[in-house]
């Protein structure tokens, strides 16, 4: 398991992930931008600059079909918060 600990990685790791994935679907930046319907600028300060919002990271995730991804990091975040509710409960 990969572990973060700043912001700064975590959104370079999205970073990589999106690019990767925008290139194994063989879109330019551009294409994925509309795909989006996030402005190119944006996008581009997005790989860049390192800086997005949720909704536009959201919005690349679906727009690339990355739901796996998305969901799978949600449930593990909702498994192991049950698991901490859990042992801080016994």
């Amino acid at each position: 398991m990969i572990e973060l600990s700043t912001p700064i990685e975590l959104i370079e790791k999205t970073i990589e992930l999106i690019e990767n994935e925008r290139k194994v679907q063989k879109l330019q930046q551009k294409e994925l931008a509309l795909k989006a319907d996030i402005p190119f600028p944006t996008y581009k300060d997005f790989v860049y600059k390192k800086r997005a919002s949720l909704e536009n990271i959201l919005k690349l995730f679906i727009a690339l079909r990355l739901f796996d991804n998305l969901n799978g990091l949600l449930l593990r975040r909702m498994n192991l918060a049950t698991q901490t509710h859990k042992h801080l409960a016994s």
